[in-house]
């Protein structure tokens, strides 16, 4: 079974209850959820990550019956909004709502983090598989990911962008670089957003969005799509092949998002909170309109799936960071 399919096999596999339970906390004091849901983005707003986080934060008020709160913590390659998250109280009116570069990257790449992710999170539930894809200019002399690194291996003044340091786009450049052998410069950006802008200005030559965020700029034809993460092709863009069709499967990094808690979050809060997402993301017209529109795949799962996928994400990712030789300074 490959990765992805790890990442969804999941789907379907809660049995969801009718009707949320009603748990009171031990000790006579006031259910879960008491007050106001505080989800802590490490991400700033208008990204893949905020969207998705927000949508999800709506239904949960809807379901919870207190209202969400979004606080959008950014900075130090999401380290800061971890570590906000993993220092606030363990009552579950605290999550952290992010992609697998926290939890899974970063304390493979980041060996002094402020925060251990085994240590100090719950898992919750993950939302979603999000595809990465390889982005040129729409003038550049390449059709297909083979002439991309044609083209790249005969030029000497060319670089490629990522969202930081650390970052899955930085990991799937240094790959190309070590699969083709290309003399490519990293551009570290602060987001997607400039970093497409360059591509799109040709100030780069390539970098790695979420689908999501360039279906507009695929749409007007100032991008092109060389390839998608994933083991199947995205039903948006048929004729794009997956990287390991075009050649390149040690490149096959994508994202996925989820929720997590802080640890020692009481066991009945955790499935009060996974029962919710799973609810939301068993809802068709939700799943429909804000993500298998935009590429994305809904993850149904439990808190000690998630756990398990965590810790083999973490295997893949610690072998991969060491064939491709990225570092961080």
């Amino acid at each position: 079974m490959t990765h992805r399919r790890k990442l969804l096999a999941a789907a379907g596999a809660t049995a969801l209850g009718a009707v949320l339970p009603r748990m009171a906390a031990a000790q006579g004091t006031a259910p879960f959820p008491s007050k106001p849901i505080r989800i802590i983005i490490p991400y700033a707003p208008g990204g893949t990550t905020d969207i998705v986080g927000r949508r999800m934060g709506q239904r949960l008020s809807d379901i919870l019956g207190q209202p969400v709160i979004i606080d959008n913590r950014t900075g130090a390659n999401t380290a800061i909004g971890a570590d906000a998250a993993a220092k606030s109280p363990a009552d579950g009116h605290t999550l952290l709502f992010t992609n697998d570069a926290t939890f899974v990257l970063n304390p493979v790449l980041f060996p002094a983090l402020s925060y251990n992710v085994q240590r100090d999170f719950l898992p919750v539930a993950p939302v979603t598989y999000v595809p990465l894809v390889l982005v040129v200019n729409a003038s550049t002399p390449a059709k297909d990911m083979k002439e991309l690194a044609a083209y790249a291996t005969s030029r000497k003044d060319l670089g490629y962008g990522s969202f930081g340091a650390g970052s899955q786009p930085h990991l799937m450049g240094e790959m190309f670089k070590r699969l083709t052998g290309a003399d490519l410069v990293h551009v570290a950006y602060k987001g997607a957003g400039p970093a497409v802008t360059d591509v799109m200005g040709g100030q780069v030559l390539f970098t790695f969005p979420a689908f999501p965020t360039i279906q507009g700029h695929i749409a007007s034809g100032k991008l092109k799509v060389l390839g998608v993460s994933g083991d199947k092709r995205l039903a948006l863009l048929p004729a794009v092949p997956t990287f390991a069709e075009a050649g390149f499967k040690d490149m096959d990094i994508g994202a996925w998002y989820g929720f997590l808690a802080p640890a020692g979050t009481p066991h009945e809060v955790i499935t009060k909170l996974n029962t919710a997402v799973n609810t939301i993301l068993a809802n068709r017209d939700f799943v429909e309109k804000n993500l298998s529109s935009q590429g994305m795949a809904p993850m149904r799962s439990t808190p000690e799936q998630m756990g398990a996928l965590i810790r083999s994400e973490t295997e893949r990712m610690t072998a991969i960071v060491k064939k491709s030789g990225a570092k961080v300074e």
